[in-house]
């Protein structure tokens, strides 16, 4: 068959599942960014053309694992994490009088569902996530009781999910994908 040929042939839902759950495994083993998940992830659902689909999945490197730093320690001061970093299962952090600023766009998820627990004594946490990233936050404060929020679109088996548990003091949690509201004093800043 020619290229044209093929290309006649309507791209089927095992096709387009099968091509999900490969994304899925290459990010896992931090091959692709969450940004880059999401792009190609939308990608793969969007489009009717069988060259793009390919470009989609095609093009995955082996990347050997990076090496995840599981605990974070941050008394006093902010502690900025951003570029490309991998996420490690677990990962805990403990700040004091601090902020922790989490970008993970750049960010590789170790697993399908990383978890991060923060203990905070007067500390903020401010996540920046991409498109298509879900979140779930379960914040227990001593002085603001208990919280439970879900940011990003519902879960499902092709989209990864961060599940964020905050004890704390005097501190918050802010998710959100518009840099512009995620961090004001770090931008500020440069």
């Amino acid at each position: 068959m020619s290229a044209g040929e093929v290309e006649q042939f309507p791209l089927t839902d095992a096709e387009r599942d099968t091509a999900l759950a490969a994304l899925v495994r290459a990010t896992g083993v931090g091959q692709l960014s969450l940004e880059e998940f999401d792009r190609r992830t939308d990608l793969v659902l969007t489009t009717s053309s069988r060259a793009e689909f390919a470009a989609a999945t095609g093009g995955l490197e082996v990347i050997p694992p990076g090496r995840a730093k599981r605990r974070w320690l941050v008394p006093f001061g902010n502690r900025l994490v951003r570029g490309r970093f991998f996420m490690a299962g677990r990962t805990s952090a403990f700040m004091l009088m601090a902020e922790i600023h989490l970008d993970l766009r750049g960010a590789v998820f170790q697993v399908p569902e990383p978890r991060l627990r923060v203990i905070g004594l007067a500390g903020n946490l401010r996540v920046l996530v991409p498109s298509g990233v879900q979140v779930v936050v379960d914040q227990r404060s001593l002085f603001g009781g208990r919280r439970i929020s879900t940011y990003g679109p519902p879960p499902s088996a092709s989209r990864p999910r961060l599940a964020i548990s905050m004890v704390d003091v005097l501190g918050s949690v802010k998710v959100t994908s518009d840099e512009a509201t995620w961090s004001p004093s770090l931008l500020a800043q440069g």
